[in-house]
């Protein structure tokens, strides 16, 4: 799918995800003053269909119909969803991929949930952390993301070493965990490579006391050179994030492409 813009922020959320209220079409006509293709990400989580609020299975139509007629507008606009793998769920979820890879432009794979719970809440890294030491958490999470990335159900891969950002205290981290996480994502962006599937450089982290992208500057540099290729998003809930993120996503865009390390998801293509 050819994209009149050259910039792609590929990570954006609606109210079709449980927490965002945002509507399709008030990104696109941002997207389209900006001069910046605007690719829909919202969750999909096939473990949680019955929570409230949640995408489900049979509201994909209603997500389809909207996008297309936001896209019948606004052409520079792709529709994916960031579907979250489990290993425990890894036929049920590779059935969705089958059944509904030809609904969207790609599908991106992520993993939110180890073990039944969220590495990706505060709260819910907190419990996980009482029970085990930090570096076990990290080494279940990657085990996760790696199984993702080989299922070779997916046409990309999101924030790969996110739950790091959430541990309690991530800062006074021991330098062993911290070795482990740079490793591991290192390791993963070189198997992404062997798969041909592009890492999200995902830059929520910088609103966040974290203060770096997913992954970091050096990590990015490290993996580039490595054959590593990228997309850019910047996991936006809210509109004002969105329009934020256009210069970091413009920079982080340009720097990837002077890197040669720049690789959109799927069949989208820049014209």
């Amino acid at each position: 799918m050819p994209s009149r813009f050259r910039v792609h922020d590929l990570h954006i959320h609606t109210h079709f995800s449980s927490d965002s209220v945002e509507e399709l079409k008030a990104y696109a006509e941002a997207g389209e003053q900006l001069a910046i293709h605007v690719g829909y990400l919202d969750h999909f989580e096939l473990a949680f269909q019955d929570r409230e609020g949640y995408l489900t299975e049979e509201r994909l139509p209603e997500l389809l119909e909207e996008f297309s007629e936001v896209h019948s507008r606004y052409p520079n606009t792709s529709l994916s969803l960031e579907v979250d793998y489990y290993s425990h769920l890894s036929s049920e979820v590779g059935e969705f991929c089958d059944n509904h890879c030809h609904d969207f432009d790609y599908l991106i794979g992520t993993v939110h949930n180890v073990d039944g719970l969220a590495v990706t809440s505060r709260r819910e890294m907190a419990i996980f952390v009482q029970k085990f030491v930090l570096i076990d958490v990290m080494r279940r999470y990657f085990e996760e993301v790696e199984a993702a990335i080989r299922s070779k159900l997916f046409d990309g891969i999101a924030h790969i070493d996110a739950a790091m950002r959430y541990a309690p205290n991530f800062s006074e981290a021991s330098q062993k965990t911290e070795d482990y996480w740079r490793t591991r994502t290192l390791e993963l962006g070189k198997i992404s490579r062997q798969y041909n599937l592009p890492v999200e450089v995902n830059l929520t982290g910088l609103n966040y006391p974290w203060g770096r992208t997913h992954p970091d500057q050096e990590l990015i540099d490290l993996l580039a050179e490595s054959g590593t290729k990228f997309f850019v998003g910047s996991d936006s809930h809210r509109m004002k994030l969105f329009v934020q993120s256009v210069p970091l996503v413009r920079q982080m865009t340009k720097y990837l492409q002077e890197k040669g390390a720049l690789m959109l998801p799927g069949n989208l293509v820049s014209l």
